[in-house]
């Protein structure tokens, strides 16, 4: 059995997931355990691809480890500004302990970086005369944070301060008049009476999570696809999904889909192997996969889109829709071939199924919907911005697909408009802007037009000169990819 120190050092690597399962597994080892999380933690971590401070403090939070302190001061050290709840959470029962070090990191790094640490050194409720001198000054450095903290803190000797900047403030600014009163009146209050809050370590955790399959070099993919376990295979299998095959992977994953003992890890392997599809033998393969209806249909759907890329061949066009014609889950996988595929033929099967009841059907009918951008069903699409029932999930495929579909001409001057007013129609938050930025910029793409918002993050400019169209005014399946990638957009953002 792997020791709490390795188990660590792979999830640090993300050749395993953080989960309940290897959660467990380091508190199985006791406090021979402590000492090796103890060691990790003091252990430098430059070279790590998974942040781990957070496993860290909630693993000390649950076994109150006093050695702790100076790792969770080195964690606010690294991230002043943002100190999680659970920090402050593992930090609480220290109180007089943590007063010193959060007092020396607190004139390291200086006031305008330690509006955490006044929070912190106020909630410890431990009077200090220099805690006292600190939240004065922050009172006068940001008035409304200062009030807060000195409320919280609680000292009777902070009122004089506190009236004065009463008196100051103007009868106008109503509401960091109220945060002074309000401070004013938690000088009153009898102090509390900490108790800890109930922590269960494992309820914080998916039962299952897979390893980062998005960091692992392309080797450790591989050699997970090995794994006893035929979830990791799987994702394992996934994570090559629209990448460029070298002839090592392609091989491999040629090998799994048709050998894999699971259907699932073999669906998956059929799928990353849309990039090999101009290889006879493999498209032959998915083929005849997809024909053999005695195959469990989750090989068979991966299958499927793995040819997308090929979809416009008479031979995978009538595979493809065979499957369709089976409804259920294998009428969801045909409808993601064909809106992977973007061949314009295949648009005519979307729209009459977006109230479909199936939702793996219906989710990829939005999809489809948007990418072929049936405008005239972008209010439809809209109708999924707000559910309150079993579909609110579907509210981010809507999004994107709006963002496709939504009616306006499609040039570079006109993309922050149409943003704004998705913004207005459905109040984004700051994710789901990304999400629609990205999507614009993939509409501007399908129309042979540079990215709008890509550009701009890259460049740190506001906006630029719309370039003249391509003389087709689209950009073909076969085409260069206009990111610049050198792939055809099939295979790139018309992925």
């Amino acid at each position: 059995m792997a020791s709490a120190g390795e188990l660590l050092r792979d999830a640090a690597m993300g050749r395993v997931g953080v989960d309940r399962r290897l959660i467990q597994s380091i508190l199985d080892g006791g406090a021979e355990a402590v000492q090796e999380v103890l060691t990790f933690a003091k252990a430098s971590h430059a070279d790590d691809r998974i942040e781990m401070d957070p496993l860290l403090v909630d693993l000390f939070r649950h076994w109150q480890t006093p050695e702790a302190l100076g790792f969770y001061i080195d964690v606010i050290r690294r991230a002043p500004d943002d100190v999680s709840d659970e920090l402050i959470q593992a930090l609480l029962p220290f109180r007089e302990r943590a007063i010193e070090p959060l007092l020396a990191l607190y004139e390291e790094l200086g006031e305008e970086h330690s509006a955490e640490i006044g929070f912190l050194l106020a909630g410890m409720h431990v009077h200090d005369p220099r805690v006292l001198a600190i939240l004065l000054d922050r009172l006068e450095f940001d008035a409304a944070d200062g009030a807060f903290c000195l409320g919280l803190y609680g000292d009777p000797a902070a009122r004089p301060a506190l009236e004065m900047m009463l008196a100051e403030i103007p009868a106008g600014e109503v509401e960091l008049r109220r945060e002074v009163q309000y401070a004013l009146e938690q000088l009153d209050a009898p102090p509390p009476n900490y108790e800890p809050e109930p922590f269960d370590i494992l309820a914080e955790y998916p039962k299952r999570e897979l390893p980062a399959f998005d960091v692992l070099s392309e080797m450790e993919r591989l050699a997970l696809l090995e794994s006893p376990d035929a979830d990791v295979r799987a994702g394992s299998a996934h994570s090559f999904f629209n990448h460029e095959l070298d002839h090592r992977s392609r091989a491999s994953l040629f090998r799994v889909a048709q050998s894999d003992a699971d259907a699932k890890v073999r669906g998956r392997a059929w799928e990353s192997l849309a990039d090999a599809t101009e290889n006879a033998e493999i498209r032959d393969g998915m083929l005849a996969v997809l024909a053999d209806t005695s195959r469990d249909i989750v090989e068979r759907g991966g299958a499927a889109v793995g040819l997308y890329a090929v979809a416009d061949r008479d031979d995978s066009r009538k595979a493809i829709e065979a499957l369709y014609e089976e409804g259920g889950i294998a009428r969801a996988r045909a409808l993601e071939s064909m809106w992977r595929s973007l061949w314009k033929p295949y648009a005519r099967f979307f729209a009459q199924h977006l109230d479909d009841p199936n939702k793996d059907i219906l989710r990829q009918a939005i999809r489809g919907t948007g990418y072929f951008q049936i405008t005239g069903h972008a209010d439809k699409i809209a109708s999924y911005f707000d559910r309150e029932d079993d579909l609110e999930d579907l509210r981010e495929d809507a999004l994107f697909a709006y963002a496709l579909a939504m009616p306006g001409e499609t040039t570079r001057g006109r993309i922050r408009g149409m943003l704004r007013k998705i913004d207005a129609l459905a109040e984004l938050s700051a994710s789901e802007a990304d999400l629609v930025m990205f999507a614009l910029d993939e509409r501007l793409r399908l129309a042979g037009l540079e990215p709008v918002f890509a550009t701009a993050e890259e460049s740190g400019e506001v906006q630029e000169a719309e370039p003249p169209p391509p003389a087709s005014g689209k950009v073909g399946r076969n085409d260069p990819c206009p990111c610049g990638s050198g792939k055809k957009y099939k295979k790139c953002h018309g992925a």
